[in-house]
């Protein structure tokens, strides 16, 4: 394992040594934050506070931050694992595979060496943005998660983390050149903000493209963090309309919904442990995929 563990770390160096890597990678993430603050927050604010009613905002803003902050997070753990894959690109481009070859690594050494790295990159970046936003929440004085929901998100961010370095991984065997490399990242970083909902919602879309969406692995990573990051300001907002209303769950639940912090494909809710089994047994596909494939390019 120490042949693996040197190579993780020569791959984690290689990515982090250049800034303009490291800023592309993140590109994803930023343009979601500079679309919520110049346009998507009044909007959504805007658009909450019609439905349920509401004159005062304070609490819509405390939800639509959070919905911000755990959509930038999904956004992380698949746009810095795929920066992180500029390694591996670098190397079969120059023809180092061979030279690692002579030495008495092995091919399964080199290949973990660059998965455990995007996983570890696409992880740790994803945990530094949620919980620099969960400050902000704190410094705001907004609603705050309970230990159980912070469990939950951890959770989710090491699944999605996982689930997208394993995607990422399969997809950049097929680049050849970094012309290819770096279109795959724009257009793979672009499309994370429409497939998993944060560029328009489900209540902005059409019923057979919500559940179309519902059904890849975007938005249910995404459900999958926003659900509990999401509860604690959703259920303070609608015990402001509702405080003793005994359909509050239910509310609870449109108003989730609409914003996709829950799923739900032709009217069928999609539960988090549905989500859960469908992303594990992706991860377990596009790992299987991408282990053969490197197999076929490490030579």
């Amino acid at each position: 394992m120490q042949m693996v563990w040197t190579m993780v770390a020569r791959n984690l160096k290689v990515f982090w040594r250049d800034p303009m890597t490291v800023f592309f990678s993140l590109v994803g993430p930023l343009v979601m934050v500079v679309l919520f603050v110049l346009f998507l927050r009044k909007m959504m604010v805007q658009t909450i506070a019609n439905y349920l009613g509401l004159n005062d905002l304070a609490n819509v803003y405390g939800l639509c931050d959070a919905w911000m902050i755990a959509s930038v997070t999904t956004m992380a753990t698949l746009s810095a694992s795929l920066g992180m894959l500029t390694a591996f690109v670098e190397d079969r481009v120059s023809g180092r595979f061979s030279d690692y070859l002579v030495s008495p690594i092995r091919r399964w050494q080199l290949a973990s060496g660059y998965v455990i790295a995007v996983l570890a990159v696409g992880l740790v970046v994803a945990l530094v943005i949620f919980v620099t936003g969960q400050g902000w929440m704190l410094m705001s004085g907004q609603a705050l998660m309970n230990t159980g929901q912070w469990l939950s998100v951890l959770g989710a961010i090491a699944l999605s983390a996982l689930t997208f370095a394993a995607f990422n991984t399969l997809v950049v065997t097929f680049t050849r050149t970094q012309g290819s490399y770096g279109g795959l990242s724009l257009v793979l970083g672009t499309a994370m903000g429409f497939l998993s909902f944060c560029y328009a919602t489900p209540q902005t879309l059409d019923e057979s493209v919500t559940s179309v969406l519902s059904l890849l692995p975007f938005a249910q990573a995404a459900a999958l963090i926003r659900d509990p990051a999401l509860t604690p300001a959703a259920q303070a907002l609608l015990n402001e309309v509702l405080p003793t209303a005994d359909k509050s769950g239910d509310a609870l639940q449109d108003l989730m919904e609409s914003i996709a912090a829950r799923l739900v494909v032709d009217g069928q809710d999609l539960t988090n442990w549905m989500i859960i089994g469908s992303l594990s047994g992706l991860t377990l596909v596009f790992g299987v995929l991408a282990s053969w494939r490197m197999g076929r390019i490490i030579r």
